[in-house]
């Protein structure tokens, strides 16, 4: 993923398919029912769980699945 900042963040397939893992990554729009604040949105990623938030990016403009070789 990609923000507009060009600040790039990466997951495996691992750790978003319910098959492999129970973590949640969520992909947000809002925040208690209202539009993300400016120089959040439009979209943001939120990774419950992690110690560091260094996957915690904000205004998401890119998402992309790519093959590893």
């Amino acid at each position: 993923m990609k923000a507009a900042d060009g600040y790039e963040v990466v997951f495996a397939l691992a750790e978003l398919d319910p098959d492999f893992s129970t973590r949640t990554i969520l992909l947000a729009d809002s925040v208690d029912g209202a539009p993300l604040a400016d120089g959040m949105g439009p979209y943001r990623v939120v990774v419950p769980g992690e110690k560091k938030p260094a996957r915690w990016i904000r205004q998401v403009t890119e998402m992309a699945v790519k093959l590893a070789k």
